[in-house]
Formats: structure tokens, C-alpha cells, sequence
């Protein structure tokens, strides 16, 4: 079994103290330079530490790459998150994930204190004061989502407003005229969800095309609240063929409406929501869904910023993800009358 490489034998390799290589290790800024990286290059050659601990020795970067999804308005996406850490690990980076809320000062910190290199930021505002922050301190990161100003900006988003405009296409295209929108999350000029805005803008652009009615509600992100939203929404306006959603956690609540209202989907009423593939299809009927790849959210977000840090991209990206509409069971031709339930 060969000898393990000690302290001492840096040291002596070197041909500096052991002192001075204690302090190399701790990171001490009293070490010339030179002596710094030649100490360095014996702990490489000697193997002494790990690749990334004599990396961030010898860079004086952390090699981490924080992820902050603050749970505001969705759980974490565990597709987007396990992405993004799969791809941090492959390049020689360690992602750390940052759930709670932050104030400015603790946004710094992570940075100023060493705790990361750059950041992925998640749950994008339409205006968030995180990214005005980082911009201002001139701090690598990238956007999953987007705000109203990306001037300059990186991101990675999926580009709902393109989904939205598809599904209204295809209940156009079955007879609807009357189509509910429901959306979730606060909305008001400090707190408005990018995805949420982005969506409805889609919604409008489409109603505007097809001379439709704008029929679009909010609600909390409780189920309770989707559902007297959409029961309100459809009391007031018994017109309506089709509701759609651009939001998973939407559908539960709208489709507690229905059934209170005692409709048939698709005879009375058709549904478009935002679902996994594989939960949209044990569904009864089956959802006809928009769907995104989260997988692909993760890795592009996570190449972008690591391009960014090594300096093999200096120029802003913007990418935007399209979406899939799958047609399912729970869209039909609109019907002609209105059912008892709603006169």
C-alpha cells in the first residue's frame, strides 16, 4: 500500500514550511503569491486534495452554484431542481438550493461571504427585486422564467404564452366562442408571477384574434378558492363552453366546480389545463394538457450560468422552451344549448 501524501510532504516538496501550507489550505491571504501557486501545484501533482478543493484554492471561487425557489406561489419543482444539480455535478460544481424567503442583504451574503459563485433564480416577478439586486451588483445569474425588462438578461422560460394561444386554437377549432380563464397567485403591481402574466397575455392575444369575450378570473392557491372562482365565473357567465388553466394546481378546484354544477365533461364543458403527461392520462375523462419538460429547464439554466462564469459566453441568452399540446378526452364540440344546471 503506498504512503499517503501528509502536510509535511507538501511542505517539503514545496520547500516552504508546514505553517505556510496550513495557511495556503485555509485560504490566508499572507502567502506571496508565487509561493501560493507553486504549493498549489504540488498538492495537484501529490493529489493531496480533491479536484474541486485545489480548484477553489487555487481560483479563489467557491465552485457553487446557488438555486433560489422560494415557495411563494408553487412547490419546488423537483424536475427543475434535480436537473440543475445533475448538471452542476457534471461540471465540477456544487448546487445549493435556497427554499426560504431573502432580503437583500442575506442575497448578498451568499455571494459576499463566499457561499456561491452565481445563482439560478426561480418564481420569477414580473418586476423582482432579486434580479435588480443582482444586476446592480454584477453578479452572475440566470433567470427560470422571466420579468417584464430582460435587457441584458439571461433566462430560460417555458413560453406559456404560445401554449395558451395553442389551446385556444383548438377549442376554437371545436365551436367554443365563450372560454373561462383561470389563473392563481396575488397579482398586484409589487407581486405579480412572470408565468402568470405571460399566460394571460396569451389569453388575450388570443381572444383578441378570435373576437372572443375576455372571461379571465384569479384565485388564491388554495383548491377552495379555484373552485368558487371558477363556480362564480360560470354562474355569472352560463355561456361558457370551456375553461382552461395554465396552472397544474388549478385543475382540482375547476374540476370541483364542475361537478357542483353538476356538468359533463366534455358534453357540457370542455377543460385545457397544465399537467404531467402521466397524471393528465389516469384522469376521467382524460386532460387534454399543455406540457413542459422541466428537465430541460434545469440544464439549459445551469449551462447557461456556468458559460457565463468560465467566460465562454459574454453575451445575454434568452431561450424560450415551447410546450405540447396533447388532445385528450376532456375537449369536444361546443355545445349548443345551456344545460338546466346553469339557467
Amino acid at each position: 500500500m503506498s504512503k499517503k501524501t501528509t502536510i509535511v510532504d507538501i511542505a517539503r516538496t514545496a520547500g516552504v514550511s508546514v505553517s505556510t501550507v496550513s495557511r495556503i489550505l485555509n485560504n490566508k491571504p499572507d502567502v506571496a503569491e508565487e509561493t501560493r501557486q507553486r504549493v498549489l501545484r504540488v498538492i495537484e501533482d501529490e493529489r493531496f486534495a480533491p479536484h474541486i478543493t485545489w480548484q477553489q484554492l487555487r481560483t479563489g471561487k467557491s465552485r457553487f452554484i446557488a438555486l433560489h425557489f422560494p415557495q411563494d406561489f408553487n412547490p419546488p419543482s423537483q424536475g427543475i431542481i434535480t436537473n440543475a444539480a445533475l448538471r452542476c455535478e457534471s461540471a465540477g460544481y456544487t448546487l445549493n438550493l435556497i427554499v426560504g424567503p431573502l432580503d437583500e442583504n442575506e442575497l448578498l451574503t451568499i455571494f459576499n461571504s463566499g457561499q456561491a459563485d452565481a445563482i439560478v433564480l426561480v418564481e420569477i416577478l414580473t418586476h423582482d427585486w432579486r434580479v435588480e439586486v443582482l444586476r446592480e451588483h454584477d453578479i452572475n445569474f440566470v433567470m427560470v422564467g422571466r420579468c417584464a425588462d430582460t435587457d441584458g438578461l439571461s433566462y430560460v422560460d417555458s413560453d406559456i404564452g404560445a401554449g395558451v394561444k395553442d389551446a385556444m386554437s383548438h377549442l376554437v377549432e371545436l365551436g367554443h366562442r365563450h372560454i373561462g380563464f383561470i389563473t392563481l397567485g396575488e397579482i398586484t403591481p409589487e407581486k405579480e408571477y412572470g408565468f402568470t402574466a405571460w399566460a394571460r397575455q396569451g389569453y388575450r392575444d388570443s381572444c383578441l384574434h378570435h373576437d372572443l369575450p375576455l372571461l379571465w378570473r384569479t384565485a388564491d392557491l388554495s383548491n377552495e378558492s379555484v373552485a368558487a372562482v371558477t363556480f362564480d365565473l360560470l354562474s355569472q357567465h352560463p355561456e361558457i363552453t370551456a375553461v382552461v388553466t395554465p396552472q397544474d394546481s388549478g385543475v382540482p378546484g375547476i374540476l370541483k366546480a364542475i361537478a357542483t354544477k353538476g356538468l359533463r365533461i366534455p358534453d357540457d364543458i370542455s377543460i385545457v389545463g397544465l399537467l404531467d403527461e402521466s397524471v393528465a392520462e389516469m384522469m376521467t375523462p382524460p386532460l387534454t394538457a399543455l406540457s413542459f419538460t422541466s428537465r430541460e429547464l434545469g440544464f439549459i439554466a445551469v449551462d447557461m450560468l456556468i458559460a457565463q462564469l468560465t467566460g465562454a459566453e459574454t453575451e445575454p441568452q434568452q431561450v424560450l422552451v415551447g410546450s405540447t399540446l396533447q388532445v385528450r378526452g376532456s375537449t369536444g364540440p361546443a355545445r349548443v344549448t345551456v344545460p338546466a344546471s346553469l339557467r
